[in-house]
Parts: C-alpha cells; sequence; structure tokens
C-alpha cells in the first residue's frame, strides 16, 4: 500500500493578497490635515502623482488618473475617508493588462508634533517588486508636497 499524499493546501486568498504587499511607513514634517487634503482631494494628488486626475474624491466616487504620453489610466474607487487619519482607494481598472485592478491602496496618518505626521501606506495585492520604485518615488513626492509645497509628480 502506497502511503496517501494529501494535495497541497492553497493559501486563502486573503492571504495571498496580504503576502502580495508593498508598505512604507514614513515621517513627513507637515501637519497631519495637510498629508491627508494631499491624499483625499482631487486636486492633492495632481500634486505629487500625476498631473492628470478626474472624477470624484468623495467615498463612493472614483477617481480616474492618467499619465501624460502614456496610453494607460488608473481607476480608483474610494472607498472610505476619515479626516485626518485614513483613505483608502480599491483599483476597479488598470488600462496595462489590469496589473492593479483588485488591489488595495490604504494611507493612514498618525500625528507625530504639531507639524509632522506619520504616514503607513499600503498596497496590498500586488508584489512589492512590480510597484517599488514607483511608490518610493511619488511617496517622497508626497512628502516633499506636503513639506514645501512642491512634489514632482509625473507629467510636471
Amino acid at each position: 500500500m502506497t502511503p496517501r499524499r494529501s494535495a497541497p493546501r492553497a493559501w486563502p486568498a486573503k492571504a495571498a493578497a496580504v503576502a502580495a504587499t508593498y508598505t512604507r511607513r514614513l515621517t513627513i514634517g507637515a501637519a497631519r490635515e495637510r498629508v491627508f487634503d494631499a491624499i483625499a482631494t482631487l486636486e492633492g494628488p495632481r500634486h505629487w502623482w500625476t498631473t492628470i486626475v478626474t472624477g470624484s474624491a468623495e467615498v463612493g466616487g472614483e477617481l480616474r488618473f492618467g499619465f501624460a504620453g502614456l496610453d494607460e489610466q488608473i481607476v480608483m474607487g474610494v472607498d472610505h475617508a476619515s479626516p485626518p487619519l485614513a483613505v483608502g482607494w480599491s483599483c476597479v481598472a488598470h488600462t496595462r493588462d489590469n496589473e492593479w485592478t483588485g488591489t488595495e491602496l490604504r494611507f493612514e496618518l498618525a500625528a507625530r508634533g504639531a507639524q509632522g505626521c506619520e504616514l503607513n501606506f499600503r498596497h496590498v495585492g500586488i508584489s512589492r517588486e512590480q510597484v517599488e520604485a514607483g511608490w518610493d518615488r511619488f511617496l517622497a513626492s508626497l512628502a516633499a508636497y506636503a513639506e514645501h509645497g512642491e512634489g514632482t509628480p509625473y507629467g510636471a
């Protein structure tokens, strides 16, 4: 009689998504409210991520991020906004091979004195290698915009 081998167990989808996560924590020398506004408004991301942003930043709305010179668009559903603590988006469409579709972005802010905050950012459902260079660049741009009023968004 041969020993019975059990089939390999698949990770539950949620566990796999958590395993595929880019995380970044950074301290920003700006008030938490200013950083929140840079993320949670229609105008804010134009100064640090990409200059082409349309749609609605209200909870339940959709934000469309375009990239000058590229035939690419990312559509984010606005899942939640808790001023000045957190913002959550879910990618409902990504025209480049659906690379980000189904992923989630989470921005959590904690006050660090009167003129500082800590950003805990997570992009869940995508491998770190796929997004690390881009997010490292654009989160630094977010910090520069919040601290000095000038970021380096795509297309600027």
